[in-house]
């Protein structure tokens, strides 16, 4: 991360407390922060428009006051986002089909099995015929794209439901606090520091 965005940041503390552990959200949180930077000043380079923020106190305001803006847009997006998922949710658990919500764990069940029973039959092949193993680890090979497309899948679900399962859960208010000043200070860290006149 350039040393510049931290101190962009720390000059608009609405933005701080959008930071998660998402890398994509601490993504669109920075480019946040740099656009409306480039907006309020006319700038382009950062460490200008950090420079230019921190010399005009009224710059400084109109850009936290632009910050916050943003910051609530992307509270409002994020809700959006979480309500639909709290939606699809509650459709699942009303859905009258039985299935409906048992297909995600019965996807990796049937991966796991599936992956045991060949890892099993490739290892009793090679012990009992190793004359075959080259012809084996060549025919593994061959399959791991349809593993990876398998997996792949996997993940997804595994990482969405993880998702789904952390989305009803509040996080806790000191924790988030102390992440903000900690932002903050580092924030503070980055300034390049004024030249003594």
């Amino acid at each position: 991360m350039p040393g510049f965005l931290p101190a962009l940041i720390g000059l608009a503390p609405a933005l701080i407390d959008l930071f998660t552990s998402d890398d994509s959200t601490s993504s669109k949180v920075m480019n946040a922060a740099l656009e409306v930077g480039r907006q309020v000043t006319g700038l382009d380079a950062e460490d200008d428009i950090v420079a230019a923020l921190e010399a005009d106190p009224a710059k400084l305001l109109e850009f936290q006051a632009r910050a916050g803006d943003r910051a609530i847009e992307m509270y409002r997006a994020e809700n959006e986002r979480l309500a639909t998922i709290n939606q699809t949710i509650q459709t699942e658990v009303k859905s009258e089909d039985w299935y409906v919500r048992r297909m995600r764990p019965t996807f990796g069940y049937i991966m796991a099995i599936t992956w045991g029973l060949q890892m099993g039959a490739v290892a009793w092949t090679i012990i009992n015929t190793p004359e075959f193993a080259a012809e084996v680890i060549t025919a593994m090979v061959s399959l791991s794209t349809i593993w990876s497309v398998g997996l792949a899948v996997l993940g997804v679900y595994v990482y969405r439901r993880s998702g789904e399962k952390q989305a009803g859960v509040e996080p806790s208010p000191a924790g988030m606090s102390a992440l903000s000043k900690m932002a903050q200070g580092i924030g503070g860290m980055f300034r390049k520091p004024k030249p003594a006149t």
